[in-house]
C-alpha cells in the first residue's frame, strides 16, 4: 500500500535589519582582531631581523679567524765563490857582486895663479896680399872663420873652416895664410900650453 505523502513547512528565518548590523560588526572585529595579530608579528619579527643580523655580524667580528703562522725563515747558504787563481810568478833575481876598495879620493886640481893666452907675433895677421885673383877679378868678399892649434912652440897646427865666406877660393886662401902665421904659445903659471883658438879672416877688395 503507498503510504499517504505528508509535506511539512519548515519555519523561515527572518534576517532583521538588527540582526545583519550586529553579524557585520562582529565580522569586523573578528578581522580586526586577526589583522592586529598579524600586524604585531610582523612587526616583531622585522625588528627581529636587524638585530639578529647585527648580532651575527658582531659576533663574526668578534671572533675573527687567527692569522697563519709565519713561514720558518730559512738561513740560505752564501753563494759559492770561486777562488781566485794561484799565480805563480818566477823572477830571478840577479845578484851582482858589490866590491869595496879603498880608492883614494881624486886629485884636487891645482889653482893656478897665472894663465896667458896665444898672442899673435909680428905684424898684425892680414891675408890681403894673398887675395885669389878670381876673387878679385869676380869681386867676391867675405869672412872666413877660423879653428885651429896653437902648440907650445907658437906654431899653428889644424887649420879648419868653422864658417865659410860663401866662396870656397876665399876658404881655401884663408886656410893656407893661417898656417903661417906665428903665436906667442898660451902659458900656465909660467909654463907653454897647446890651446885651440879661433881667428876671422876678413876678405875685402882694397879700393
Amino acid at each position: 500500500m503507498e503510504q499517504p505523502f505528508h509535506s511539512q513547512r519548515l519555519p523561515q528565518s527572518r534576517l532583521t535589519p538588527a540582526k545583519i548590523a550586529g553579524l557585520v560588526a562582529s565580522v569586523a572585529l573578528q578581522a580586526g582582531f586577526v589583522f592586529a595579530i598579524i600586524s604585531g608579528l610582523a612587526g616583531t619579527l622585522i625588528s627581529k631581523i636587524p638585530q639578529e643580523l647585527k648580532v651575527a655580524v658582531e659576533q663574526e667580528k668578534i671572533t675573527p679567524k687567527p692569522p697563519p703562522p709565519p713561514p720558518p725563515q730559512v738561513d740560505l747558504p752564501p753563494p759559492p765563490v770561486a777562488p781566485p787563481p794561484e799565480i805563480n810568478i818566477q823572477t830571478t833575481v840577479t845578484t851582482s857582486p858589490i866590491t869595496v876598495s879603498d880608492k883614494p879620493p881624486p886629485p884636487v886640481a891645482p889653482v893656478h895663479t897665472s894663465v896667458t893666452t896665444p898672442v899673435s907675433v909680428g905684424r898684425k895677421h892680414s891675408c890681403t896680399e894673398q887675395y885669389p885673383a878670381t876673387a878679385l877679378r869676380l869681386g867676391q868678399e867675405g869672412t872666413t872663420l877660423l879653428s885651429f892649434k896653437v902648440t907650445t912652440d907658437g906654431s899653428v897646427s889644424n887649420v879648419t873652416v868653422a864658417k865659410s865666406s860663401g866662396f870656397d877660393a876665399l876658404d881655401n886662401a884663408a886656410v893656407s895664410c893661417a898656417n903661417r902665421w906665428q903665436y906667442k904659445a898660451a902659458s900656465v903659471d909660467g909654463q907653454p900650453v897647446e890651446k885651440d883658438w879661433q881667428a876671422n879672416v876678413v876678405w875685402k877688395i882694397p879700393r
